[in-house]
């Protein structure tokens, strides 16, 4: 929103005429100039939303708003590094639960090479088949999930777990197979540690300081904008209270002239 006001005084080369003895119009003129000051100002600050829109508006608001600024940006920041923090522990968790499920798996395998009396060479040939299928594939995410170029369940540096490789299990006999369910169970046990520190650490830790950068960020947010923001409803106020004060000043000017040829022109664009 936009106002320009323009004033045209033409004088006939016979009609002189000097503002300089007409005290009542540059009393006028000075009220009038004010008046366009003021309403250009409120013009700028609608139309850019903003109440500082440069340092003279507010030297000590602007110099806050911009601290306020600097801050939010590196919240933003932090909260976007959290943020990945937590896709990272989302990916080794749905890791780990792949291969919680694949110990399941691998145990209802023992179970069934357990029983002795039912098995015969060919079943047991199977299970064996299937459950080195399976180890393969368990060994292979325990040493390869990864989140982007970091391992997450090896047990490296910036790892978020320690899963071992399962070695043979052997369902050959009944006997065998009774001992490769303990072994899965011991396995599964150190498995499930792994998954409750990862959720732990995912819900107390990243969560947690998540939701506070959060509201830190947001409250600022909100700050900073009642430092810097235009208040449309008083700046609207404002915009019209000078614009008929301006207006009002035209007209007493161009009553101040007494001579028909004076001529005032007032255009306003909104």
């Amino acid at each position: 929103m936009m106002s320009v006001i323009y004033i045209i005084i033409n004088q006939e080369e016979d009609m002189p005429f000097s503002l300089k003895n007409n005290l009542p119009s540059n009393s006028i003129i000075s009220g009038l100039n004010l008046s366009l000051q003021l309403l250009n100002k409120s013009a700028e600050k609608l139309s850019s939303g903003l109440r500082i829109n440069r340092a003279s508006d507010d030297p000590a608001g602007l110099v806050i708003s911009e601290r306020m600024r600097a801050r939010i940006a590196s919240l933003n920041q932090e909260i976007e590094n959290v943020n990945l923090q937590i896709r990272k522990y989302d990916t080794a968790s749905s890791h780990t639960l792949h291969l919680r499920s694949m110990l399941t798996e691998m145990r209802s395998l023992a179970v069934a090479a357990s029983n002795e009396g039912f098995n015969s060479a060919a079943m047991r040939e199977a299970y064996q088949a299937e459950a080195n299928r399976m180890i393969g594939a368990y060994n292979f995410i325990a040493e390869n999930a990864a989140f982007g170029e970091q391992k997450l369940l090896d047990g490296s540096e910036g790892s978020l777990a320690d899963v071992q490789s399962l070695a043979h299990l052997d369902l050959s006999s009944a006997e065998a197979a009774r001992e490769a369910i303990e072994t899965i169970d011991a396995e599964t046990s150190r498995l499930d540690n792994a998954i409750i520190e990862i959720g732990a650490a995912q819900k107390n830790d990243l969560e947690s300081r998540l939701s506070s950068l959060r509201i830190e960020a947001e409250n600022l947010t909100a700050a900073e904008s009642q430092i810097r923001d235009t208040d449309f409803l008083k700046e609207f106020t404002g915009f019209i209270k000078n614009q008929m004060m301006a207006q009002a000043s035209i007209s007493l000017l161009a009553h101040s002239f007494l001579t028909p040829q004076s001529v005032l022109a007032l255009m306003v664009n909104d």
